[in-house]
């Protein structure tokens, strides 16, 4: 079971990785393109319409997972009437994203409301996919999915640059306008969701012959199931980007977008990585749900602790590399310029403070994932209406005060409480314990880590790309090093 799992997650983190890597290029054309008040309003309509396509999911996606995985005969019905159930959201969440941003300062400007509206495009398409890649993670068969990611994210830098390089030079928008080439980046990233989803839908196609469906009862009965777990993802989504969202509206839309320019970058490279976790608990939802419903409980409580000390391990790794190299991947993924801010933080100070995120992320989401497969999803809608009240109230006092910088410090203590809610609670109803001495290890092993790091780059610094690659290699080949005699030398010691 664990070999399926870790082959199904493999090659999902080999996608991540790829894209990740066309991310940081996509990231390096557009922050070198647009102006930085242009910037900055693609990333708020990136993480706007981003909580309205969360919203529009539901929580299906995990939901879709864990039916098929316990109705392995009926998931052609069951895909057909989520795709149908999506639709009818996805269409309607549209319409509300559009009149909600008609009626806000920073986002109902002509231009805005034209990026939503194409976005709107996108969000249909990606509640298509969404549902096609359900089916093949509950199949354990994302290998082929991981490639047409690729494949996709391919075709959209490859348009973007024809664009930024070609049809819309620099030069040229200039002295025209940048109007144009801002909306068909959207447009764009349209046509590759397209072509993901096409080829998915081909693929899923030679598992089980599906289609759209209409069973209103099972229609009814999947919305009244996900109801609760998607409001809480929602929540989850709400607190993570509505500091983004809530920047162009408390500072005014020009310093607002400025912020946001400085904040995205480090917020974007802490989504990408944030996924991997999810990724992981996607591939181990299914056979948490069947031991769970089987009550395997010494299995289900095994996988738990498993998992943590995996996602635990990776991203201390993460964490170290991160704050050591901050400056090196601002430099490289954008440019000097965001280094220097002449209103206050940079984006390297909100690398420091976003990058403490990813860190309580990967241990949180372990629990949310025990909570829903054990059917707990009431108490994580009420730990996530808690936290997301938190944040925004927090988001209100800080941002007009501290800027970006604010909304990191309050996005990390929501975080913190969320891993410390959803521990207490799988502790409390399903007798889950953390596996602290391997914790403590791996603490202890990182901080000393990071110190040599640190003594490298202040002593023996040599170029930008020398210092990343070289150093950080290093860096990386001591701590997998480590992990390799954690689980071979401890485990054998039973500690």
């Amino acid at each position: 079971m664990f070999k399926k799992i870790a082959s199904n997650t493999i090659f999902q983190v080999f996608s991540k990785i790829i894209t990740a890597i066309i991310a940081l290029f996509f990231i390096k054309i557009l922050s070198n393109y647009l102006p930085k008040e242009l910037y900055g309003l693609y990333g708020s309509i990136y993480d706007y319409t981003g909580i309205f396509v969360f919203l529009a999911d539901l929580g299906l996606y995990a939901v879709t997972i864990k039916e098929i995985s316990q109705n392995r005969e009926k998931q052609a019905d069951i895909v057909g009437n989520v795709m149908s159930l999506r639709l009818i959201l996805g269409v309607g969440i549209c319409f509300v994203s559009l009149g909600i941003a008609w009626l806000i300062d920073g986002y109902n400007s002509t231009l805005a409301l034209l990026a939503i509206a194409i976005s709107s495009v996108f969000t249909l398409v990606q509640l298509m996919n969404s549902s096609i890649l359900a089916l093949l993670q509950a199949n354990m068969k994302m290998e082929i999915p991981a490639f047409t990611f690729i494949f996709g994210k391919i075709v959209n830098i490859l348009l973007v640059s024809g664009l930024a390089y070609y049809i819309f030079p620099l030069s040229y928008a200039k002295e025209y306008g940048f109007e144009a080439p801002f909306l068909w980046i959207f447009g764009v990233a349209t046509i590759g969701v397209i072509v993901t989803t096409f080829l998915n839908y081909l693929y899923a196609r030679k598992i089980v012959k599906f289609g759209f469906a209409f069973d209103w009862d099972y229609i009814r009965y999947i919305f009244k199931t996900a109801l609760p777990y998607g409001i809480a993802l929602f929540l989850s989504v709400l607190y993570f980007k509505i500091d983004i969202v809530l920047l162009p509206i408390l500072e005014g839309e020009k310093m607002g977008t400025m912020s946001v320019a400085y904040y995205k970058p480090p917020m974007k490279i802490t989504e990408v990585i944030m996924v991997l976790a999810g990724f992981y608990m996607s591939s181990v939802l299914p056979s948490l749900s069947e031991f769970y419903k089987n009550k395997k409980m010494q299995d289900f409580k095994k996988m738990i602790s498993v998992s943590f000390q995996i996602l635990f391990g990776f991203v201390m790794l993460v964490f170290i590399m991160g704050i050591l190299f901050r400056t090196h991947i601002i430099k490289i993924m954008t440019n000097e310029s965001f280094l220097h801010n002449p209103l206050g933080y940079n984006s390297a100070d909100a690398f420091l403070i976003v990058f403490c995120v990813i860190l309580f992320y990967f241990i949180s989401v372990v629990f949310i994932y025990t909570l829903m497969a054990s059917e707990n999803q009431k108490s994580l809608l009420k730990i996530n209406i808690a936290v997301t009240l938190v944040n925004v109230i927090g988001n209100l006092i800080l941002i007009p005060k501290y800027s970006f910088m604010g909304a990191g410090v309050v996005t990390i203590c929501s975080q913190v409480l969320l891993f410390i809610c959803t521990f207490y609670t799988a502790r409390k109803k399903l007798g889950i314990t953390l596996p602290y001495p391997a914790i403590a290890r791996n603490i202890v092993f990182g901080i000393a880590l990071f110190g040599f790091g640190y003594f490298l780059l202040e002593n023996y610094a040599r170029s930008l790309y020398f210092d990343f690659f070289v150093y950080g290699f290093l860096i990386g080949i001591l701590y997998l090093g480590y992990i390799f005699f954690e689980y071979k030398y401890f485990r054998k010691q039973g500690v």
